[in-house]
């Protein structure tokens, strides 16, 4: 069943899936438009039950005053589940209404009612016992919940819409999912994994491998589908720096490798653990309202979500921060000696270590005093601060894990930290055996750096059927999003991302054209990171021939606006607020109502030469309909407006307003407000564009200067971005703050954005 278009403006791009009810909360119309089962939009403004919504408005007429039924300490549905502690009909203590429609979203968040031959089977690690049947969630002498992950999934049955409930507040160790064996009933009466109990924090799983995954085997069917994941906070113990299991190691939070689909996960914390959606889905899959935060590898890609299905794929609300990357630590190894009896024999060891590139070369260093791993580790520690004249660095072994780290606060994420031999100098013990040992994938050392492959989404296929909606999107090694063949990407908030935003790749697979819809976003600045200059915002690429050999994958339905690209002051270099390139023909592209603000440096380390772009448009021969208006580009720290290829192929151009602090006409070639091949002046952009309606001159403002720093402030909270992203990374259902999400905060930096006409 066709649910509706996802672009509006074109119909290159077309989400359907299987499900009733307009996919049940899934992929719903855009904010302020109702969505085709006539349920609430995006910005919660009409609340699902009723009730009031995240803005606090009053409820409608008919619900009298009083306690809030979800805390009234009474069953007024009469499913037998009592308030919001254990009725999954409550979004929360305040929701008005205990009774629900199953997959319905009331306040922004899912609710589900059990069917009446829905098994509830409740888990706890602190109260529980496998002895007891997992019927009941509270010890009552004869009577209680299982204790166990494995004994709770033991009670469920496959096609049913039974229930797993984790008692909130609980820890669970080495406990998973695992590959995972049952579906649902239907999309209407799945299988549910949620939570229960008067605590708010999420049942937290410490574990080392994968939490939740499909996979084949284990005589479970290839069709798992109709399953819904809530509420629960996976860490990968072994790559948390900060904990003795670390090993630099672990699996994913959530893993899809198989087909079927249907999945819900919402308020998921993954924390060092990556979602991961392969296989061949066929339903929707979507991920709303969770935090995934430092997932990295020391030897292999990482991203936050990596996504090759093509079935519909929705990502709203979440908070995704520093994906494939950590900046906490800069080499590990994993397999080292850790006999300190075999270290305490050397006396004059020798190595090399690579820092950010830079070999430093130990010797001499003497481990006869040290009793432990921990001595060993001081003694490398000495060694390398003696070195390097760096009192910062810290080496450590982690007691459980059996892995050394190191850390170098002073010394960026570069593209090499490594141990080398020194077994070609003279004299000496080379230590590189003993530090570095071999696993399965060969030597066990590796740096958790950002690279051009790691990113906070990595949406590699899908055919355009994603919607990327009002999330925030921070500090990806790499980039935010990539969504290599287009889909939808509205309302997010980029913050000091490399890439703000990719659509298109000659990775793509040959043939389909790709296009979409880019609105209502806000960027907040690039940056550089350890491999490359980086300083991007929207970058869209069109592709002749692809790798496979299949074809091309040309942007060929491409609407860009309503978007704000402000602040760039971490990128240094490739700086382009929005950029439209490729060796195949671009067509039917619009890009209008944008506003580019100071996507520039701070400071220019040669003030001639001020080589930081707003718009590019590089269009190769082919190239047809591209209609750039109605756009603002402010540089008021200089640097240049627009650029194009001499003789600019389909761009049409109309009613764009510019001003820069680079002079106009120029001085020299590498500054200015126009550029071809070199700066140029007004006229001679008129003249190889053909640009109309073109004005000049400064639009001002009520206060453009905003940024997440003084939002901060004006919340009452600390003025930094770093303070932002500790708040925003507690996010979760019970300890939900709207005004830390993607869509308030846009709209706080929108309205700086509004002209003043006072002045």
């Amino acid at each position: 069943m066709r649910v509706r278009d996802v672009q509006p403006r074109r119909a290159a791009v077309v989400v359907t899936c299987a499900l009733l009810s307009g996919c049940y909360g899934y992929i719903r119309d855009p904010a302020g438009v109702a969505g085709a089962d006539g349920g609430p939009t995006l910005d919660g403004t009409v609340p699902g039950d009723g009730g009031p919504g995240v803005d606090g408005a009053t409820p409608d007429a008919g619900f009298p005053p009083g306690p809030p039924q979800c805390n009234d300490g009474i069953d007024n549905d009469g499913d037998g589940l009592v308030d919001w502690q254990y009725d999954l009909g409550c979004w929360g203590a305040g929701d008005v209404t205990e009774g629900g429609r199953s997959n319905a979203l009331e306040d922004g968040w899912t609710v589900f009612e059990p069917s009446a031959d829905t098994r509830i089977v409740y888990v706890s690690s602190s109260v529980g016992d496998d002895a007891w049947t997992g019927l009941v969630p509270e010890p009552n002498g004869t009577d209680g919940p299982k204790k166990t992950v494995a004994a709770g999934i033991a009670q469920l049955r496959d096609g049913s819409p039974d229930w797993l409930l984790f008692r909130r507040g609980d820890v669970f160790v080495d406990e998973v999912l695992g590959n995972w064996p049952i579906s649902g009933r239907s999309e209407s009466e799945p299988a549910v994994i949620a939570t229960y109990g008067s605590a708010v924090d999420r049942p937290r799983f410490e574990v080392s491998r994968t939490f939740f995954e499909t996979i084949n085997g284990g005589g479970v069917s290839r069709n798992r589908s109709h399953v819904r994941l809530l509420g629960v906070h996976v860490l990968s113990y072994g790559k948390d720096p900060d904990d003795p299991r670390f090993m630099g190691q672990g699996g994913s939070c959530i893993q899809w490798l198989q087909e079927g689909g249907d999945f819900l996960a919402e308020d998921i914390k993954c924390q060092f653990a990556q979602v991961n959606l392969q296989g061949a889905p066929t339903l929707p899959i979507a991920i709303r309202r969770s935090v995934l935060t430092e997932s990295y590898s020391l030897n292999s890609h990482a991203q936050s979500i990596f996504s090759i299905v093509h079935s519909p794929l929705l990502l709203e609300e979440n908070v995704v921060h520093h994906g494939g990357s950590s900046n906490r630590f800069r080499l590990a190894m994993w397999v080292p000696e850790t006999d300190p009896a075999v270290w305490s024999a050397i006396s004059d060891g020798q190595v090399y270590f690579v820092f950010d590139g830079q070999p430093f070369s130990l010797v001499n260093l003497d481990f006869t005093q040290a009793s432990s791993m921990t001595g060993v580790a001081n003694v490398l520690q000495a060694g390398l601060r003696g070195v390097t004249g760096d009192a910062t660095i810290e080496v450590s072994f982690s007691t459980v894990g059996r892995t050394f780290q190191v850390r170098a606060p002073n010394f960026p994420e570069g593209e090499i930290y490594e141990v080398r031999t020194s077994s070609g100098a003279p004299g000496g013990t080379d230590l590189f055996p003993l530090l570095v040992g071999a696993d399965a994938r060969g030597p066990a050392q590796g740096s958790p750096n950002s690279t051009i492959f790691n990113r906070n989404h990595y949406i590699a296929s899908s055919y355009g059927n994603t919607v990327m909606r009002g999330n925030v999107d921070a500090d990806g090694a790499s980039g935010g999003a990539q969504l290599r063949m287009g889909g939808v990407y509205e309302n997010n908030l980029s913050l000091r991302n490399a890439h703000a935003l990719v659509i298109g790749s000659n990775e793509n697979a040959g043939g389909p054209d790709i296009g979409g819809e880019v609105l209502n976003n806000v960027a907040l600045g690039a940056r550089d990171i350890s491999t490359q200059k980086q300083g991007t915002g929207f970058l869209f690429i069109s592709t002749q021939a692809t790798r496979d050999g299949a074809g091309s994958s040309l942007i060929n339905g491409l609407s860009v606006h309503d978007n704000i690209l402000a602040h760039n002051e971490l990128g240094t270099y490739n700086i382009r607020a929005l950029q439209v390139e490729g060796d195949g023909p671009v067509r039917d592209v619009e890009v209008y109502r944008n506003v580019v603000y100071n996507w520039a440096r701070p400071s220019w380390e040669d003030p001639m030469d001020q080589r930081a772009l707003g718009f590019v448009f590089l269009t190769p021969d082919g190239s047809s309909n591209i209609h750039v208006h109605d756009n603002v580009l402010h540089q008021p720290n200089g640097g240049f407006l627009v650029a194009t290829l001499a003789n600019p192929v389909g761009l049409r151009l109309e009613n764009n307003t510019y001003w820069s602090a680079a002079p106009n006409p120029p001085d020299v070639w590498s500054r200015g407000w126009y550029f071809i091949a070199r700066s140029t002046t007004t006229e001679e952009w008129r003249a190889a564009t053909g640009e109309t309606g073109m004005q000049e001159g400064r639009v001002t403002y009520v206060d453009p200067e905003r940024t997440i720093e003084t939002y901060m402030a004006s919340i009452g909270e600390t003025p930094t971005y770093e303070a932002y992203i500790e708040l925003a990374l507690k996010q979760s259902k019970h300890a939900w703050r709207p005004e830390l999400t993607a869509p308030v905060i846009n709209d706080y930096i929108r309205a700086g954005f509004v002209v003043d006409t006072s002045r």
